[in-house]
C-alpha cells in the first residue's frame, strides 16, 4: 500500500491545568481531552519529495504536517506527499494543526514506513498534543502532553463557538506566565467539579471576543469553558440541542456547531 486517506478529528480540552515549568522550560500540563466530530481529511502517499497542500494551496515548514513529513524523511529517507482538506476551525484550540501532523505519523505507521514507537518519539518534536491526537478518545494528558491515560468512553454533545481567530498559542502561554494561577485540579473535576481552563484569563486579555462568546453561552446553556489556548468556547448541551438556534444566536461568529464526542482520533477512509 502506497497511499492512505484519513479522517482526523478535532479535540476539546474539557479541563486544562498547568502544574509549573519543567527542566526543559516547557509547561507541565494536566488536561482532560476528548475527540469530537469535526474533522480534517488527510491523504498521504509515498512521493519523490516532501510536499504538503492545504485546501489546494502549497504549505511549507510553518505547517505541522510538513514538519512531521520532514522528520519522517530525515528518519527513513522516505518522502511523503500530504493533501489536507480542512474541516477543523483554524486557531480555535481544537487541535487543527496537531491533527494534521498526527495524521502524517499515523499514515506512516500504517504504510509500514515507521514503527509506532518511532512515531511516538517524533510526535513530541512537533507538538505537545500530537501523540494524543493520533489516538484520541477521552483521556487525561500530563507532562508535556505525552503522558496519555485513557479514561473510557463518553458520549455527549457540545455547542462549540469561535467568533474569530485570536492570539497565538505562544502569546497565550506567555500571558499566563505573567500572572500564573491554579484551578481546582483535574482530580476534583473527575470527582464532579466543573470543567475549567487556566489559560482563559490570558486568552481574554489578548482576544476579548472569548469572554463575549463565553458570556453568551453561559446565558444560553448555563455552562461554558474555553478549549486549549482558544479562541473557541464550548458548552455541554443535551442531545436535543437545536443547532439551528445556536447558529441563529451566533450568526456573527466564524464557527458555531453542535458537535458530538467520538471514540477515536483518526479513522481510515
Amino acid at each position: 500500500m502506497d497511499e492512505i486517506t484519513l479522517k482526523v478529528h478535532a479535540k476539546i480540552n474539557l479541563t486544562l491545568e498547568i502544574k509549573g515549568v519543567n527542566k526543559r522550560g516547557y509547561h507541565e500540563l494536566d488536561m482532560l481531552c476528548c475527540s469530537v466530530s469535526p474533522y480534517d481529511t488527510v491523504r498521504v502517499c509515498r512521493a519523490e519529495k516532501v510536499g504538503v497542500t492545504m485546501d489546494g494551496a502549497e504549505s511549507g515548514a510553518e505547517n505541522t504536517a510538513y514538519r512531521a513529513a520532514s522528520l519522517i524523511f530525515e528518519e527513513t529517507g522516505v518522502a511523503l506527499e500530504v493533501e489536507i482538506k480542512k474541516g477543523i476551525p483554524v486557531g480555535a484550540g481544537m487541535g487543527g494543526s496537531s491533527a494534521d501532523a498526527s495524521a502524517v505519523f499515523f499514515a506512516a505507521v500504517k504504510l509500514g514506513i515507521i514503527s509506532q514507537e518511532t512515531a511516538d518519539k517524533l510526535c513530541v518534536k512537533v507538538g505537545s498534543d500530537v501523540a494524543y491526537m493520533m489516538r484520541g478518545g477521552y483521556c487525561r494528558l500530563r507532562g508535556e502532553g505525552e503522558e496519555i491515560t485513557p479514561l473510557g468512553e463518553i458520549d455527549f454533545s457540545l455547542a462549540v463557538v469561535q467568533k474569530e481567530t485570536g492570539a497565538s498559542t505562544k502569546e497565550v502561554y506567555a500571558g499566563y506566565d505573567v500572572a500564573p494561577h491554579r484551578g481546582l485540579g483535574v482530580d476534583a473535576v473527575l470527582r464532579g467539579e466543573r470543567y475549567y481552563n487556566v489559560l482563559e484569563r490570558a486568552a481574554v486579555t489578548l482576544c476579548p471576543s472569548v469572554y463575549e462568546v463565553k458570556d453568551r453561552l453561559l446565558r444560553l446553556y448555563g455552562n461554558a469553558t474555553m478549549t486549549g489556548s482558544g479562541t473557541a468556547v464550548f458548552a455541554i448541551v443535551g442531545d436535543d440541542a437545536d443547532e439551528k438556534v445556536l447558529k441563529e444566536k451566533f450568526a456573527d461568529c466564524a464557527f458555531a456547531e453542535i458537535v458530538k464526542t467520538v471514540p477515536r482520533g483518526i479513522e481510515i477512509l
